[in-house]
């Protein structure tokens, strides 16, 4: 894993956009004073997650986003991206390639982005703790703050070595530890006052409650009693209200069979009563028409007689008047539809014999009024004979009338004797319905509901003695008192909630161990580790010491707190355990609280840092830094011109060990020094030009060396 690219958009002096890419090695930065060289290392510190403004060298978030110039506005937001080569899988990512990526505007939002995915900041730390960097971590040291690695105190130079050793993150896993355990005892020690609290009252309920529950199981036995009857009576009246249902069932059955016919008989006879009543319109009519040709029969008849008379006066009748009336008269009795022709010739044979009148005159109007009457009296044998007929076919259908209406009288009976054998079944079912609702509400009155298993109870017979052995319950019930369902409620949670704390207080018992175990597993691994990482540093801090010396002599030692608050120095090995709130506190990782280191460069006898010269503090910080990346190497360093105050002889020293170094540890420098920048395979020259923006140029020296050749 290496540091692979490093993008600049918006941020201090980088007003354009900027790509630095990197390899492993050393690269340097190189520019004047004031170029925005210290902007890059600024930058890569910020993109991590650095929150302290005093160390990016400004006083408000916002200082960090271009403020513009006399030829340039100022920009919006800042943004940095870092790009890791993670071929190895050093970082916890299935990407070969991370950006980190840090966006700040102007009106105060900012966002952090990992492969261009919204993350917290939190996710960018733990993602950097994993690979060896961390908040106050050694991986990029600003401008004139090399010193202050030995200057900060014994404390810092504890959390330098802890941090490259790796021991950070079980530090950072043991702080949580106890906060988880110190919130764990105190929820276990809440339980248990509770549990306290609550056990003489759970007592109290418990004895209330074992003589309710010798009620409850009278009320039990009772139940199962009355569930067996009230099973057994629904059993029986729904089996009545049924065979009830299927007789109601049948008689509507019936019913509607008879409505059916009497509607139809009905129908008959108004459809025969319309149709008579028309009949009798029709006769009623013939009468009419009859009694008109009867009329004019004896009109006729008149006339004749006037005619005769007049025969008789002129032509003397040979024949007796009353003779011939006689014969005339047993002529028209005779007359029939069939002898009407007849009847014709006798006539007129008749009226010839008795006639001897020579008056042709009279004659001829005798003769069209006998034509006439023919005629008419023919009509009227023709209406005799339909007048017959039709009231032939009124007797018919008045006998026909008379038996369809006693067949509907008979129907119409039978229907109103249906209706009240009806009624009474209706009566009898709606007497069984209500004792079946009266059954209902009694069953809610004893359970308090209707249970849904009475129909498991349903059967034709129970023991005749279940009646009595219900009544003998009862009376136990009421002998026993109410039962104060409050009283059982409350006893019933406030058990509950006791078993629950019990529980929980058991499962709180076993996470305090849990977690005191885990502590204690820490602070081995956190001895352990710590113990053989100062051995090494310290080993190297005084090799490197003396080659960047040319001698002299350097050591580091432990100061261990005290008891009544002095500090003590310690070697490594020693390792008491006391016991502190219950938990093994190691003389040499707890009580540890820093590292001191002394330094004395050759012919000179000084007895604190404090005492060297900016260049001998110099030179051993840096010491310190080459010793802990020797043993502990990071993925890359910057270095912002930690060589400023080297001499020409120092600085030859100082980037030789660079050189050894950079086969393990990727060095980004910023300097000034033309030794460092020999050691550099790449150069990044800063400028700025008029519009105070700065601009980059790189140079890889192996090709300007063969360029140059």
């Amino acid at each position: 894993m290496y540091l692979k690219r490093l993008e600049i958009q918006g941020f201090k002096s980088f007003a354009q956009k900027t790509v630095l890419d990197f390899e492993p090695g050393i690269t340097a930065v190189v520019g004047p004073n004031g170029s925005g060289k210290s902007n890059v290392a600024d930058s890569l510190r910020w993109v991590m997650g650095e929150q302290s403004l005093k160390l990016l060298r400004g006083k408000k978030s916002e200082d960090v986003i271009f403020a513009g110039s006399d030829r340039k506005s100022k920009l919006s937001f800042a943004e940095v991206s870092l790009t890791f080569d993670n071929k190895d899988h050093k970082i916890p990512s299935d990407y070969s390639e991370v950006v980190v990526t840090r966006r700040l505007y102007r009106n105060g939002e900012s966002e952090y982005l990992l492969n261009n995915n919204r993350a917290r900041l939190l996710d960018v730390v733990d993602m950097l703790l994993s690979c060896g960097f961390g908040a106050t971590n050694y991986a990029v040291i600003g401008q004139g703050l090399i010193d202050q690695m030995i200057m900060a105190g014994p404390a810092e130079i504890k959390n330098l070595v802890e941090e490259a050793s790796g021991v950070k993150p079980y530090y950072l896993k043991r702080e949580k530890t106890i906060r988880k355990l110190e919130q764990t005892s105190e929820n276990l020690s809440r339980v248990s006052e509770l549990l306290n609290e609550i056990e003489p009252r759970l007592r109290s309920l418990k004895r209330q409650a074992k003589r309710m529950e010798e009620r409850e199981v009278i009320a039990a036995q009772l139940a199962s009693l009355q569930m067996e009857y009230f099973g057994n009576q629904s059993y029986l009246l729904e089996t009545e209200i049924k065979a009830v249902s299927e007789r109601l069932e049948l008689k509507r059955v019936i019913l509607v069979k008879l409505e059916t016919e009497i509607s139809s008989f009905q129908k008959t006879l108004e459809k025969e009563e319309q149709q008579t009543g028309q009949s009798n319109s029709f006769l009623e009519e013939l009468e009419k028409k009859f009694k008109v040709l009867e009329d004019k029969k004896l009109s006729l008849l008149e006339k004749l007689a006037e005619i005769k008379g007049k025969l008789k006066a002129e032509v003397p009748i040979t024949r007796n008047f009353n003779e011939f009336r006689q014969k005339f008269e047993d002529i028209i009795n005779l007359l029939r539809p069939e002898n009407i022709d007849e009847i014709k010739t006798k006539l007129k044979n008749l009226v010839l014999s008795y006639s001897t009148s020579k008056n042709d005159d009279l004659l001829g109007q005798k003769k069209t009024l006998d034509t006439e009457l023919e005629s008419t009296v023919k009509e009227i044998a023709e209406y005799n004979i339909t007048r017959n007929k039709l009231l032939a076919e009124e007797k018919q259908k008045k006998s026909f009338l008379t038996e369809e209406e006693k067949k509907f009288r008979s129907k119409t009976f039978e229907l109103t004797k249906l209706k009240d054998e009806q009624n009474l079944v209706l009566v009898e079912k709606a007497k069984l319905d209500t004792r079946l609702e009266s059954l209902e509400k009694e069953i809610k009155e004893a359970f308090g509901h209707f249970p849904e298993t009475l129909k498991n109870y349903k059967k034709a017979q129970v023991a005749a003695e279940l009646p009595n052995q219900i009544s003998k319950l009862k009376h136990q019930l009421e002998l026993a008192g109410g039962v104060d369902e409050a009283t059982m409620m409350e006893y019933r949670e406030t058990q509950e909630r006791f078993d629950y704390l019990t529980n929980q207080s058991k499962d709180l018992e076993g996470g305090v161990t849990d977690l005191r175990s885990v502590i204690e597993e820490l602070d081995q691994i956190i001895k352990k580790q710590f113990d053989e990482a100062f051995g090494k540093i310290s080993k190297k801090f005084e090799e490197y010491f003396r080659i960047l010396f040319n001698g002299g002599r350097a050591q580091m030692t432990l100061l261990r707190a005290q008891a009544n608050g002095e500090e003590e120095e310690v070697l490594p090995e020693e390792d008491e355990e006391p016991v502190v709130d219950g938990l093994k506190k190691k003389k040499g990782t707890m009580q540890i609280v820093g590292i001191e280191i002394k330094a004395t460069p050759p012919g000179k006898k000084l007895a604190t840092i404090a005492a060297l010269s900016g260049g001998e503090r110099a030179l051993t910080a840096i010491a310190l830094l080459c010793s802990m990346l020797a043993c502990y190497p990071s993925p890359f360093v910057v270095l912002d011109e930690v060589d400023a105050a080297l001499d020409e002889a120092n600085s030859i020293r100082f980037a030789k060990i660079l050189g050894t170094l950079a086969h393990q540890t990727q060095f980004i420098t910023i300097t000034h020094n033309r030794e460092t920048m020999r050691q550099a395979h790449t150069l990044y020259g800063v400028t700025m030009n008029d519009e105070g923006v700065s601009k980059i140029l790189s140079v890889k020296l192996e090709k300007a060396e063969a360029i140059a050749q």
